[in-house]
């Protein structure tokens, strides 16, 4: 028998809670679809790891216009850098050609989870986890499965990845094609299980966004949000400490702005979005917060401020 939307709603939920797990309180699942009114951009929501019903229903409706996607990790603020992300429940793979069936039996762990991502032969490979992994482990699990599958070992391995979810529409065809769920097994394992008798791959290279997002001599990260958002977004931040969000369309203000860097900046309207300087700047320019894209984003910051005698970052003279 044919499945039925309703179907597909439910498998949709089990999927996000998949995603969630078992997350502490508090944890937050990541929606990003394309805007259609202005191509190119990004819009960006967020729902509690427990309203996946709910978001699954957003999603069906968003499907029939955009392409969707979710955060593979939970955040645990309202931002989709890697900087949000304290531990992944899944690990994944990325497979851009027709799958290499030789290479997936000879896992020690079949995928729980797979899905025809729209395009011939793309999958989204899935392992539950019985046990979360931080980040840096994370991502080094996902690169030595894809080294074991010839899967793609680029920034899909990174814990801030998002990717498609099943049962919406691929929107980069023309007649949109369908995002497939082909098996849906969530039992879990454990790391060590999934990756048993594989090679390890080489460790990755430093980060130059965790070095900075840690490192409490950065400047950039002592600049006063309303004086780095007035440079950013052209606006003048009102007493009321609050703007437009530039992400959305916001008659109401809603974009509220800290007084402490620490705490930056936080949409409370329709995207949700929020940070620290490189989060607005990242999300102002369309670029990630990590890899080249972060450091890009340091050199436009660098450009647009210089440090003062004292240590703190002050707008460049124009």
């Amino acid at each position: 028998m044919p499945s039925t939307a309703t179907d597909h709603a439910t498998e949709l939920a089990r999927y996000l809670a998949m995603l969630g797990a078992s997350e502490p309180a508090g944890g937050l699942l990541e929606l990003r679809y394309r805007n259609p009114s202005q191509p190119g951009t990004m819009r960006q929501r967020f729902h509690h790891v427990g309203n996946t019903t709910r978001m699954a229903r957003e999603i069906t409706l968003l499907a029939a216009h955009s392409d969707v996607y979710v955060g593979v990790a939970p955040r645990r603020t309202h931002s989709g850098g890697r900087h949000a992300v304290s531990r992944s429940w899944v690990l994944w793979a990325d497979i851009d050609q027709a799958p290499d069936d030789s290479r997936t039996a000879a896992l020690p762990v079949d995928p729980g989870v797979v899905i025809a991502s729209g395009t011939p032969g793309h999958q989204h490979l899935y392992w539950p986890l019985r046990e979360p992994l931080a980040p840096d482990e994370l991502e080094q699990a996902n690169a030595t499965l894809a080294r074991a599958l010839g899967a793609d070992q680029g920034p899909v391995l990174g814990a801030a990845t998002i990717l498609r979810p099943p049962h919406t529409l691929n929107h980069k065809h023309h007649p949109p094609t369908r995002v497939t769920l082909e098996r849906f097994d969530l039992r879990p394992h454990t790391a060590t299980e999934i990756l048993t008798g594989l090679p390890a791959a080489p460790a990755p290279p430093a980060r130059p966004e965790a070095r900075v997002h840690t490192n409490g001599s950065d400047p950039l990260l002592t600049i006063a949000p309303a004086r780095y958002i007035e440079v950013l977004t052209g606006q003048t931040v009102g007493r009321d400490h609050k703007i437009s969000c530039p992400f959305h369309d916001d008659s109401t203000p809603s974009l509220h702005v800290y007084d402490d860097p620490a705490k930056g900046w936080c949409c409370y309207g329709g995207c949700r979005r929020g940070g620290t300087i490189y989060d607005l700047a990242g999300a102002v320019w369309q670029l990630d917060t990590r890899g080249a894209d972060f450091i890009e984003i340091r050199r436009r910051l660098s450009r647009l401020f210089r440090t003062s005698d004292e240590g703190q970052a002050v707008p460049a003279e124009r």
